[in-house]
């Protein structure tokens, strides 16, 4: 099954927590494996605790991990965007994550969480889900 949503990001740096829709994304999958994917070069997808501290840590380490490195030749050419497509590429664009008994396995603390690097802007993520045969399901 495939799906996809669209959301809107407000701040230059952004970090949202999407793992109500990304269930809901999953559809009637049972048993299988989800993979999600946002559909950006400026953005990622990330597993982690939504506490409201540590989002603010995280964009701290946005906003501040690459400054020692500056200026980037990227930004040069009119677009001031470089750090933000170097800090997606480290963070990753997808997410793989087990279905069992129709709900993400996601541990404790677990979140699927966008960080938006270059907004405010409109980002893609698409999700496909599939379903595993009995003889293979785990867990």
């Amino acid at each position: 099954m495939m799906s996809q949503i669209t959301v809107a990001t407000h701040q230059k740096i952004h970090v949202l927590d999407l793992t109500t829709q990304c269930q809901s994304m999953t559809g009637t999958v049972q048993n299988g494996v989800a993979i999600f994917h946002i559909m950006h070069t400026t953005a990622a997808l990330i597993l982690c605790e939504d506490d409201a501290d540590l989002r603010e840590d995280l964009v701290k380490v946005a906003e501040n991990w690459l400054r020692d490195m500056r200026p980037f030749r990227h930004a040069r050419r009119s677009n001031p965007n470089a750090e933000a497509h170097i800090l997606s590429a480290f963070a990753g664009a997808s997410l793989t994550i087990p279905i069992v008994n129709g709900k993400l396995a996601l541990g404790t603390w677990q979140n699927i969480l966008l960080l938006e690097l270059d907004g405010p802007k409109q980002r893609k993520i698409a999700c496909m889900s599939i379903e595993t045969p009995a003889k293979t399901q785990i867990m």
